[in-house]
């Protein structure tokens, strides 16, 4: 079940950790996410130190592909994580439609993630696949305009080759929840 190893859920590398600090990136160009600096910042961030040698995403060519390399024997669990995104949903909801009266930007995604690591057996990659969903929800800092907070939460699911998978193929069955603060960097 994704969370209870590290980097089984990529973006959240160790899901218990008390407080992580990474970058976050807009690219200017396009006005979304870089998510070669946000997702390389935030596993280095959640494991303590530098891991990832390269994060390899093309959005021009594959939007749904992102494969991760980790430099060599620093991580016990992946050597190579391949995502695979899919079901992407955002909305902006205006300060009179929402509860809060504020407006909040809400979005999703779904993600099947193979990790690939060392096995036992010699000469034989260990591969382990999980599938997740990320909902965030951000809202504006109405007495500091360049702070932003949210929430992070990862719905994990079970694999289909899992044995309790016909037992509920569409709940999650576990939810981690994270608080998020980003600053605009000057």
């Amino acid at each position: 079940i994704p969370g209870f190893q590290k980097l089984s859920i990529a973006a959240v590398g160790d899901v218990g950790k008390e407080r992580t600090n990474y970058r976050m990136s807009i690219d200017p160009l396009s006005g979304l996410e870089d998510r070669k600096v946000s997702l390389g910042s935030s596993i280095n961030g959640h494991l303590g130190y530098d891991a990832v040698r390269e994060v390899i995403y093309d959005g021009g060519n594959n939007p749904n592909r992102i494969s991760i390399d980790f430099i060599p024997q620093r991580t016990r669990n992946a050597n190579r994580i391949e995502l695979f995104c899919n079901a992407r949903e955002s909305e902006l909801i205006s300060a009179s439609e929402s509860a809060s009266g504020q407006t909040v930007f809400v979005c999703s995604e779904y993600v099947r993630q193979v990790t690939f690591g060392l096995s036992q057996e010699f000469g034989v990659a260990r591969q382990v696949s999980g599938n997740y969903a990320h909902f965030w929800t951000w809202k504006g800092n109405e007495s500091d305009a360049s702070t932003v907070t949210g929430n992070l939460l990862t719905a994990a699911y079970l694999d289909a080759q899992d044995p309790m998978f016909f037992n509920e193929p569409s709940k999650p069955v576990v939810v981690y929840s994270h608080d998020l603060i980003a600053k605009r960097r000057s």
